[in-house]
């Protein structure tokens, strides 16, 4: 039977579940307080649920493991190949972009400086 305690109350003694944080918590012989606040809940576990769960949750991390790295390494490449095709569309889209300003009146053709930039002098 799992009784239910709150976090910063008194305890007997025994194991503690906190599903919150998905840890565990031994509390000596004498008794003790429980860590944490009132928004953390423990459940009492006995020692025979623990020999069948402790070793289930092991299995289950175990068998887990490899699909955990997979995703990882796929949103890894998933977050390169966006900011590769990102950094591409920037590219294009700075390549299409027109060079007139709607602003500016063009009538008049441009007067090219045909100084010479290192001496200051017209050729």
């Amino acid at each position: 039977m799992m009784r239910k305690r709150i976090g910063g109350t008194a305890a007997k003694n025994g194991f503690y579940w906190n599903l919150g944080k998905w840890e565990m918590t031994m509390v000596p012989r004498q008794g003790g307080i429980l860590p944490g606040g009132a928004g953390d809940r423990y459940f009492k576990a006995p020692v025979v649920a623990l020999l069948v769960l402790a070793p289930l949750m092991g299995a289950v991390y175990a068998m887990f493991l490899p699909f955990i790295g997979f995703a990882m390494l796929f949103t890894f490449l998933g977050k390169k190949a966006l900011a590769m095709g990102r950094s591409g569309a920037v590219d294009v889209a700075a390549t299409m972009t027109p060079s007139w300003r709607p602003g500016e009146a063009y009538l008049a053709e441009k007067k090219k400086d045909e100084t010479d930039k290192e001496h200051g002098q017209k050729p």
